[in-house]
């Protein structure tokens, strides 16, 4: 087994290290499942401290991560705006000009930003020469990892640094595709870069589209931000020497942009990444920016969300008048708090005269509206914060390691409930079969379920859990879970004869995978269309994911209960009595048997579901 556990952990660092034998494989689920499969098929026993490690440390995950916000300490990093001008303007005139249009506009404040810009090397001196005293740095778009020699082309570190550069850009996924720059090519660059005491570096991370669709964003960013950093210290990441700029290469230059709540979630993981490698310490004090057709019109908004700690601006770099707006627009945000679904509407014309957007400190924001109507319950990811569970102490019996968890529910209604748990590492038997059917979403960590006949099933970030009623078997939490959870208490069914834990990775609800059912005949605005993976159905409760794209639908007298977890989108749910709740990826929603109200869809929502009759 130990062979196997090797040969088996070698193929997943492979596939990991050349994304293309993954999707030649069918995606990192399809490596992950083959893996399991032949790695553990005996009885069950307990897991191995050694083995839980090997397992954590190569695990992979293919969602967007929801998790508590590291909280506290956005106010004491500075913005980061970054400009990066590529392979343009087409003549020194050109640039000559840019630089004094930039000189001319920008004002350097006690409170300002940190701005840098980033010339072809051919502009460098003029840079240079026009920038200085204005506050604004200037970098150069890659360096060479050599400090001397015959390599033609190359352009070491040391002459950057003695020239007065204070910037490198590492890692762009522009050089990464076109120029066939490796992880451990930026790598290198990277650590040549740091034996310099004056040069700082940016290092770019980011997913295709295509990478994105299949759910492995958090699995490459994960491994770009752990090789790019190897043999990195710590102390070069405390001293501030390291800025990470997250880049969707969909979004670069595309006029796509991410949500302000997406970018959130990958700067989020980005920083879990950090923690899990070095410490919370440095976890907290990076600063990370966003990348990816930023503007004016975009910024403030990504600016307000409690991670993302500047901007990588392309484009519109190049004009001196959108630039310095987006600089305007990175001033410290005085609130640390994430208030994704706060303030005013951005939508006015959803709520027409009589009708009211519930806020985010109002206290009726958890159960829907205030009259006598059959409301929607609802809570955003910041509701299931860690430090707001409250603590069931420790586990009485467990026999690996000294677990102990906390949980804050929801709401229950009828015989469904809905809430968040945490737990720390450690392993325990549930011997006693389950008296519930139990559906949880993994916002954080890594376990393993055992079934009776020793089949185990890892599970991770993203990744979808159902433990049926009568299941029973081992619980191994290899690193601290966190979860949304929905249980429903039902009658036996003829699941219970034979009840096995499911997970569903998240790439298994990839659009290609989903069942299309066509438009809305329900709609009062645009055309929606829906489409859905099913999951598990016994006949009383059914567990599903499903996408609806935008337009708007009024639901009368629901028929069922349904619980659900926003993975992806934007949307508005407004009660028969007017109150009404904005939704994002990461929020949780309880809509009870009966309820009326209209739906309004902004941004293609994926949700994962629980729909009891």
């Amino acid at each position: 087994p130990r062979m196997a556990l090797r040969i088996a952990l070698a193929c997943l660092s492979a596939a990991m290290a050349d994304p293309s034998i993954v999707r030649a494989n069918g995606g990192v689920a399809t490596v992950r499942s083959s893996i399991r499969n032949s790695m553990f098929k005996g009885f069950g026993r307990k897991l191995k401290n050694d083995d839980a490690r090997r397992i954590r440390r190569h695990a992979t995950v293919g969602a967007p991560v929801y998790v508590p916000e590291l909280r506290g300490t956005k106010s004491e990093r500075r913005p980061i705006v970054a400009g990066n001008w590529k392979l343009n303007p087409s003549t020194r005139d050109d640039a000559m000009q840019l630089l004094s249009d930039l000189k001319r506009n920008y004002v350097n404040n006690a409170d300002s930003p940190e701005v840098v810009v980033f010339p072809p090397l051919p502009y460098l001196s003029d840079a240079l020469s026009m920038l200085a005293g204005t506050g604004i740095e200037v970098g150069v778009q890659n360096a060479g990892s050599r400090g001397q020699g015959a390599f033609t082309g190359e352009v070491s570190p040391s002459m950057l640094a003695s020239s007065g550069c204070k910037y490198v850009l590492l890692g762009h996924s522009e050089r990464r595709s076109l120029f066939g720059e490796t992880d451990a090519d930026i790598n290198s660059r990277i650590k040549a870069c740091l034996d310099e005491p004056s040069l700082n570096v940016i290092l770019c991370v980011g997913e295709t589209l295509q990478e994105y669709e299949a759910g492995l964003l958090n699995a490459i960013v994960d491994t770009q931000v752990r090789k790019g950093l190897a043999g990195v210290s710590e102390s070069d990441l405390l001293s501030g020497r390291i800025v990470i700029a997250y880049e969707p290469v969909w979004a670069i230059g595309t006029g796509l942009v991410a949500t302000p709540e997406q970018a959130q979630a990958a700067h989020v993981a980005i920083r879990k990444t950090l923690e899990s490698v070095y410490s919370e310490n440095v976890a907290r004090s990076m600063r990370i920016q966003y990348g990816g057709s930023v503007s004016p019109e975009s910024v403030a908004s990504l600016m307000e969300m409690p991670d993302v700690d500047g901007a990588l601006v392309g484009g519109a770099s190049l004009k001196a008048d959108s630039f310095t707006r987006i600089v305007d627009g990175s001033y410290p945000v005085a609130s640390s708090s994430p208030s994704p679904s706060s303030g005013s509407s951005s939508y006015p014309h959803l709520f027409p005269s009589g009708q009211q957007e519930i806020k985010q400190d109002d206290p009726s924001a958890t159960i829907g509206g205030t009259s006598g109507a059959v409301t929607f319950s609802h809570a955003p990811v910041s509701y299931f914060d860690v430090h707001k569970l409250k603590s069931k102490g420790p586990r009485k019996n467990a026999d690996v390691g000294q677990p102990y968890d906390a949980t804050r529910p929801l709401v229950k209604i009828g015989s469904t409930s809905a809430g968040s748990w945490w737990c720390k590492e450690g392993g325990w038997l549930s011997p006693n079969p389950r008296a519930t059917t139990e559906v949880f979403y993994v916002f954080s960590g890594h376990g393993c379920l055992t079934d009776p006949d020793g089949t185990r099933h890892f599970f991770g970030p993203g990744d979808t859990v159902l433990l049926p009623k009568g299941w029973k078997g081992r619980w191994d939490v290899l690193q601290d879970i966190h979860k949304v959870w929905f249980v429903t208490d039902h009658p036996d069914t003829a699941h219970n004869y034979n009840p096995r834990a499911v997970i569903s990775p998240y790439n298994t609800f990839a659009p290609q995978n989903l069942n299309l059912e066509g438009f809305r005949a329900d709609a009062t605005h645009g055309i929606p269309s829906t489409a859905s993976y099913l999951i598990h159905d016994n006949g009383y409760m059914r567990v599903g994911c499903s996408t609806v794209t935008p337009g708007s639908f009024a639901i009368s007298n629901q028929p069922s209960t349904e619980c659900f977890h926003v993975l992806e989108g934007l949307f508005f749910l407004t009660n028969s009595d007017g109150t009404a709740r904005r939704c994002v990826a990461g929020d949780t929603v309880c809509l009870p048997k009966d309820w009326s109200g209209s739906w309004d869809v902004i941004e293609t929502v994926k949700k994962l579901w629980v729909d009891v009759d």
